[in-house]
């Protein structure tokens, strides 16, 4: 388990079914185009954040750990 994270959106991939923003809107929401964007820190449960990510039907989301030692 890691306290940092970073989620990337690919939003040439993304086609707003707002999957994300129902499951964790505490961490995403639509933008005015409708497609998805990271609004809030990523600090939650490390499982229930790749769970989120993996569901994404398109696969527009990316879950990574931030590398402390830069």
């Amino acid at each position: 388990m890691t306290d940092a994270w970073r989620i990337e959106v690919d939003r040439r991939r993304c086609v707003g079914t707002g999957a994300c923003a129902y499951a964790a809107p505490e961490v995403f929401r639509l933008d005015d185009r409708s497609l998805a964007t990271v609004v809030g820190k990523v600090d939650g449960d490390d499982a229930f954040l790749r769970d989120v990510v993996a569901e994404c039907p398109t696969e527009a989301l990316r879950l990574s750990p931030i590398d402390d030692a830069r």
